[in-house]
């Protein structure tokens, strides 16, 4: 189904049902398979002329839910398709606490100069244009009913999540071949370097390396932005990687 027309289908469920309709029930199913379940999610809008692709694994529910209010207030108020899915991502994509470590983490690593802006945080207001803010899988995909969490099945070994990255991610990539990416999560730096290999991304594009920007990942990202030294830090965090994984970062920038 094309993209924009599979807006169009799920358009008028949106409009007439509730925010808990629409999330407590298969009103807006795509597809499932065993314990997965693929949910519509209005995330089709692309900034053409984005620099910086920032992607995440999949929208979760609390993003799912934003988005969807976004959507809904749009429609109501009679705007564009293309306003409403533009309005849509902008608040769903990487909303919460998530938003703030993220231009952190940007914001130390100087990315902000790289575009020309003051900051990060820019890219969520003013410099909207300038990024393309998107998931590996654009659909809101749940596993037993919970957010999906990148790793369990991984997105690469399940046909399931593997026909998600090809029909809606890997277009968008075609259209933005010149962009610099900057996964989020393990499981996105597997796809991307699986795009890299299919010839569709280049490694100097591929910014990968940063902490993940959850609230769960806190320790990494304070020994990252050097909040928090060395030797305070907890077993489960890894000085020497996190160093090297800067390192390489950097020195991509300085050679972009």
């Amino acid at each position: 189904m094309d993209k924009l027309a599979q807006f169009a289908d799920f358009a008028e469920i949106i409009a007439t049902h509730s925010i808990e309709e629409l999330t407590q029930t298969d009103l807006l199913l795509i597809d499932a398979e065993k314990t997965l379940q693929s949910f519509y999610a209005p995330f089709e809008h692309i900034n053409l002329d984005a620099k910086l692709v920032i992607v995440g694994i999949c929208p979760g529910q609390q993003q799912w839910i934003n988005a969807l209010v976004a959507a809904k207030a749009s429609i109501q108020q009679g705007l564009s398709q293309n306003l409403i899915l533009n309005n849509a991502k902008t608040s769903g994509a990487f909303s919460g606490p998530i938003r703030k470590n993220l231009t952190q983490l940007l914001d130390y690593v100087g990315l902000q100069h790289h575009l020309g802006i003051t900051t990060t945080q820019q890219l969520f207001t003013e410099h909207q244009e300038m990024v393309q803010m998107c998931s590996a899988l654009q659909q809101c995909i749940l596993v037993k009913g919970k957010n999906y969490a990148g790793s369990t099945p991984a997105m690469l070994k399940n046909d399931f999540l593997k026909q998600h990255i090809h029909h809606y991610f890997i277009p968008m990539v075609q259209q933005l071949p010149n962009a610099l990416y900057i996964p989020l999560g393990k499981g996105v730096d597997e796809v991307l370097n699986y795009l890299e290999h299919l010839g569709y991304l280049n490694a100097h594009q591929i910014l990968d390396g940063f902490p993940h920007p959850s609230g769960a990942n806190a320790e990494r990202i304070k020994y990252f932005l050097g909040e928090k030294p060395r030797e305070l830090l907890s077993k489960q965090t890894n000085p020497d990687q996190i160093d090297q994984a800067k390192a390489k970062i950097l020195e991509k920038l300085k050679n972009l």
